[in-house]
Formats: structure tokens, C-alpha cells, sequence
């Protein structure tokens, strides 16, 4: 499977305005059927969840053909927030309101931030490979 369709719907994602410096936007790149029973196959799901971790590194070599090498940060320190009660930049509240605490790669676009991850909000739910653009710094390393 070719990431090379991927590319054009980051590139609209850099295209859009982001309005104010906490705008983001999300796109779902590659999503999976759901495992919720009957079709809770473990096995499956874990086949699933590689094959989601393998498209992601393809993607973020040929993100890195473009912009260079990528930065990564773990999502677990997100993982015990509540986004009701914990204070959220907006890009890693929508993160954690799916679920999404895949390590997150991204990229330095001009004065934005190009990420991708892969989510898998519960073990019910589809496997999701997305890719997101936001203007702001607010909950990245440095």
C-alpha cells in the first residue's frame, strides 16, 4: 500500500488557514474496521495495529524526504489527562478526546507543525492513521 496517496491531503492541510495560534486541523488518512464483538479477533487487531505502525513509518520517510528528519514525542504523560478537567492545549486536547496516544512524529512547515500518529482509541474501536497540522507550539517538546 502506497503512502504516496497520503501526501496530497497533508498538503491540503498546510494549505488551509488556521485561524488564531491555537487552530489545528485533523484528517483521518487510513482507518480500519472496528473489532467490537462479534469481530473481536486479537489477532487480528494486533496484525492490524503493525500494519497501521508500518504504513506510519513509510509515511514518515517520505515526510522526511521533504522536510527532513522528524521529531517524536511519547503521548503517554497524555494518556492520564482529562480533557474535562486538565488544562489542554486545543491540538493534544482533540488527541486525547480520541483516544490517540500513539507516539506522535512531526515536522517543522514553515510556522507550522505537521504530525502524525497512529490512534486506537479502544479495543473495540478502529485503528487510525491521521495526520494533523496545528500553528502552535503549545504541548510539544522545546
Amino acid at each position: 500500500m502506497s503512502v504516496q496517496r497520503y501526501l496530497p491531503l497533508i498538503d491540503e492541510l498546510l494549505a488551509r488557514p488556521l485561524s488564531g495560534d491555537d487552530a489545528y486541523h485533523l484528517v483521518t488518512l487510513h482507518e480500519s474496521r472496528d473489532f467490537a464483538p462479534p469481530n473481536d479477533d486479537w489477532d487480528e487487531l494486533m496484525r492490524t495495529s503493525e500494519e497501521f505502525q508500518e504504513e506510519l513509518e513509510e509515511l514518515a520517510a517520505a515526510l522526511d524526504a521533504r522536510w527532513g528528519p522528524h521529531e517524536s514525542m511519547s503521548m503517554e504523560d497524555y494518556s492520564y489527562m482529562d480533557p474535562d478537567e486538565d488544562e489542554l492545549p486545543p491540538f493534544f486536547r482533540e488527541l486525547v478526546e480520541s483516544g490517540y496516544f500513539g507516539d506522535l512524529l512531526y515536522w517543522r512547515v514553515g510556522d507550522r507543525l505537521v504530525a502524525a500518529s497512529v490512534g486506537h482509541e479502544d479495543k473495540e474501536e478502529p485503528v487510525v492513521l491521521f495526520a494533523g497540522v496545528t500553528g502552535s507550539d503549545e504541548g510539544f517538546p522545546g
